[in-house]
């Protein structure tokens, strides 16, 4: 018993990054080129997964990262798999939410070959639609309402999304502007594209079951903001080969 009362004081005596670093965290991330994606080497990179490992090794904590469709991301976390997921877009009860900090600019694209015209949600009515999962949970209930006259499907896959708009067998896409336009040069160059600014940009956050690690998290950003390091990860342009797992 007096052993055990000695490891207890130690362990309680050691500092917090070396208690952090026995304990590793759970992360889960948006498998979604360029935010968080598998390089050509097979290796973890993007503007999210930077930013995150940045902000959690600079606190001292060992990470193990998973990166999922938004979908199984969602509900490994809600399952509690993972201690923390980014970005979370939806409510999650018990959850303790980070500061906003991923810019998102979710838009419709068509073939600009087609000469759609996009400029409002109402104009979504009827179209042929592909978009990401939970994008109805996401864009609320206007956009839920615009798209129930269309024929409209949700996919994990945005590579099958664009396949499926090149191919014209759906005639928008809706998606992150930044992942739609960077898997439409991989995919098809040649194909010219319009973009639709139909929803507003937001900022998404990310979601732990420990406030303390949100609150890591939050001070981490702050530091990153302050010396200009989240601009220039934000401003860095993500190589052209990835690989998908």
């Amino acid at each position: 018993m007096k052993c055990c009362r000695y490891l207890m004081m130690l362990i309680m005596l050691l500092p917090l990054p070396l208690l952090q670093a026995a304990q590793p965290l759970r992360v889960g991330l948006h498998l979604s080129a360029p935010w968080s994606f598998f390089d050509a080497q097979g290796e973890p990179d993007g503007y999210e997964y930077r930013l995150v490992s940045r902000i959690f090794s600079e606190a001292g904590y060992q990470v193990q990262y998973e990166f999922h469709s938004y979908s199984r991301l969602l509900k490994q976390f809600a399952d509690k798999k993972l201690d923390c997921a980014s970005p979370v877009a939806i409510p999650v009860d018990g959850a303790s939410y980070t500061q906003p900090y991923l810019p998102f600019q979710d838009v419709a694209i068509s073939r600009q070959d087609t000469g759609l015209t996009v400029n409002s949600l109402h104009d979504l009515r009827d179209k042929r639609i592909a978009a990401y999962q939970q994008a109805q949970q996401v864009l609320g209930a206007d956009f839920a309402q615009a798209v129930s006259t269309a024929a409209y499907l949700e996919l994990a896959e945005r590579e099958l999304q664009l396949e499926l708009l090149f191919s014209d067998r759906v005639q928008l896409v809706v998606g992150e502007q930044r992942v739609l336009l960077y898997l439409a040069a991989k995919l098809a160059p040649h194909i010219r594209l319009a973009i639709h600014p139909i929803f507003d940009a937001k900022s998404y956050p990310a979601a732990c079951w420990l406030p303390e690690h949100a609150a890591a998290f939050d001070h981490g950003l702050a530091k990153l903001a302050q010396s200009g390091e989240l601009t220039a990860i934000l401003q860095w342009h993500a190589p052209a080969a990835v690989a998908t797992k």
